[in-house]
């Protein structure tokens, strides 16, 4: 089984298929706006890994590692400019699936660098 989205920035269209072999898609543009877009470029096809689902949980685990310290307040939670919980789990967790890296806690909280070095 293999789910594809295909798009341009006027058509989105996602299609599964279950048996293997050569399938065939029709498309209708919408308006005269899409006929110029699809003939300038086309249309694109981003194949999923698995299905839909495993790709959304995939998306939102990708966010997870990232999202996070975005305001420059430290109090705000999840986003404040500090690395909220959930995240800093999340990469550890990432490390240890991903790259089989186990993280060994430090007891080091503050470093002195000297500043000639950075």
């Amino acid at each position: 089984m293999e789910t594809m989205f295909i798009a341009n920035t006027e058509i989105k269209h996602i299609e599964t298929f279950i048996k293997s072999g050569t399938h065939v898609l029709s498309f209708t543009t919408p308006d005269s706006y899409a006929t110029e877009d699809f003939d300038f470029g086309g249309l694109k096809a981003f194949i999923f890994c698995e299905d839909i689902i495993k790709e959304v949980e995939s998306v939102f685990r990708t966010v997870e590692l990232f999202l996070g310290g975005l305001s420059l307040h430290p109090l705000i939670p999840y986003i404040g400019s500090h690395v909220p919980e959930y995240m800093e789990k999340a990469n550890i967790h990432f490390l240890s699936e991903a790259l089989e890296y186990t993280m060994e806690k430090r007891e080091i909280t503050e470093v002195e660098i000297d500043e000639n070095l950075v």
